[in-house]
């Protein structure tokens, strides 16, 4: 099949959704256009395979069912917890420790540091600490959604102890010993590629600077302003927790915390007790079945703490739960079920072999290897909307070409294939990581995918200087020294540069 071919249901897709701002759809002509160019262009055949795909999401417990029930569970939770008056409670409480916009924003970007098991974890939990304080300094959905987006794949794949390290470093492990190099373990190549991860570095660094000197521009710039006269386009319009009425009179902070805490504990619990009780082994195992145990868990706590309090009508809890997970299945729900469906056939068009062997057939200088893995990595990743595909398509063909070539430029070849990876997941509009971000933060899709994508592009193109600069000197320090220059001159000009602001006439 042409490599045009190929792409095409992903630069349909693409190009629709910042044209429409319909992703539904266009996520549902994506997919119909893969499954038919799959099939042959043979209708029949078509209908069967987009059959058969959705069937393959709906009874996937192991995966996609437990993630699609967690979606669904957040939306029940937050509509309970919002009956209480927990989220009104939470928030007075934070905005009283937290003073200002910055902090507010800050304290997203602390947790997305800290909370470094799995992106998805990541992305749903923290958004649901995180609303109730940035809503309170109008900080734009589609904001908070980029800082969460942001410092989940990026933060998990510089982390070995994550859901993402166990897989990469397994990953990496075989690869070293079907091509017998027993110099390093997994483990051991894993960390030798971290210092050489530019683009997360780079990209977990930029929120921070973007957070602490109020960069704004591009889409982003829009939504920030509006949310500012506190109408906020970027939230999400079927949002229903917005329309329960609070009942409660005795709800506190601890009514959102104490769920919060309980689904991370039964969701570690949940792995340890699968790894059997074995915490080298934990991180090996699938969050997906212990994040959705922790989520019913937490939706009980939260209907218990609801009927606690007298004042809050079990009729009313019954409705709200039922509401808020339909709410959730009706929008988050049927937009992960698509962009499923759609990386899925994309894959099975053979997109990312496709690409792979554009590497394996140039004759490429040994210095430029990190450079063109990078962009290759995140054109895949972006297409397929999957890193992990990406990196399974990858690492088998770059690990065996630089030890057959150069191993000095191992790690920063494995890096740079992460790298580039992680930029293309949490860039698409059909990367799950993309969607459950906005999801966490209530943020519409479209809105969500418009606003990051000009900031991820410049962590790109200072990422990719990083790999040009290596692969000329192979000094690491040296670029780092040309990244940190290249940040403080995004930071210092970008006005002039994205702005474009007019000089002041003379009086």
């Amino acid at each position: 099949m042409a490599l045009f071919l190929a792409l095409l249901p992903a630069l349909v897709m693409i190009t629709l959704v910042i044209l429409t701002r319909k992703v539904l759809i266009s996520l549902g002509v994506g997919v119909v256009l893969a499954a038919f160019i799959y099939a042959n262009y043979n209708p029949i055949d078509a209908v069967v395979y987009l059959a058969e795909s959705f069937w393959g999401i709906i009874s996937d417990f192991e995966w996609y069912m437990p993630i699609l029930g967690f979606c669904i569970i957040i939306g029940g939770i937050t509509s309970v917890i919002t009956l209480m008056g927990g989220v009104r409670a939470f928030a007075s409480w934070a905005v009283s420790k937290i003073k200002n916009k910055v902090a507010a924003q800050l304290v997203t970007w602390v947790l997305g540091l800290i909370i470094m098991i799995d992106d998805y974890f990541n992305a749903l939990v923290i958004g649901e600490v995180s609303k109730p304080i940035t809503d309170e300094y109008n900080v734009s959905r589609a904001k908070l959604a980029y800082v969460i987006d942001s410092t989940s794949a990026p933060v998990v794949v510089l982390m070995p102890v994550s859901t993402w390290g166990a897989y990469i470093i397994g990953l990496i492990g075989g690869l070293f010993a079907a091509n017998s190099f027993d110099t390093q373990s997994g483990l051991q190549g894993f960390i030798s590629a971290i210092p050489f991860q530019f683009y997360p570095i780079t990209a977990v660094i930029m929120v921070f600077l973007i957070i602490r000197f109020g960069i704004s521009f591009g889409p982003m710039k829009k939504f920030e302003e509006a949310a500012e006269t506190g109408v906020d386009p970027s939230k999400l319009e079927t949002e229903t927790v917005s329309k329960v009425q609070v009942e409660g009179k005795k709800a506190t902070q601890w009514s959102l915390i104490a769920p919060i805490i309980l689904l991370v504990f039964v969701t570690f619990f949940s792995m340890l007790v699968k790894a059997e009780f074995d915490f080298a082994e934990m991180m090996s195992q699938d969050i997906t079945v212990p994040l959705f145990l922790g989520g019913l868990f937490a939706f009980f706590l939260a209907v218990g703490l609801a009927f606690s309090d007298h004042n809050v009508k079990p009729k009313s809890i019954l409705k709200v739960s039922v509401t808020g997970m339909l709410g959730m299945a009706k929008s988050a729900g049927a937009i992960l079920v698509l962009a499923w469906m759609v990386s899925t056939a994309i894959q099975d068009l053979g997109t990312g072999d496709l690409i792979a062997e554009v590497v394996v057939n140039s004759n490429i200088a040994h210095s430029l290897l990190p450079l063109i893995l990078f962009f290759i990595a995140g054109a895949m990743s972006f297409a397929t909307g999957t890193s992990w595909g990406s990196f399974g398509i990858l690492l088998p063909i770059a690990i065996p070409v630089a030890l057959a070539t150069d191993p000095a430029y191992l790690p920063a070849i494995i890096a740079a294939v992460l790298g580039g990876a992680v930029f293309g997941d949490h860039t698409s509009p059909v990367s799950d990581t993309t969607v459950l971000s906005a999801t966490g933060a209530r943020s519409t899709l479209h809105s969500h995918f418009i606003t990051q994508l000009p900031y991820a592009l410049v962590g790109f193109g200072i990422a990719a200087v990083g790999y040009i600069v290596y692969g000329l000197t192979e000094i690491i320090w040296l670029s780092y020294l040309i990244i940190a220059v290249l940040l403080f001159l995004f930071v210092k000009f970008w006005k002039v540069i994205f702005l474009k602001q007019p000089k002041a006439s003379k009086e």
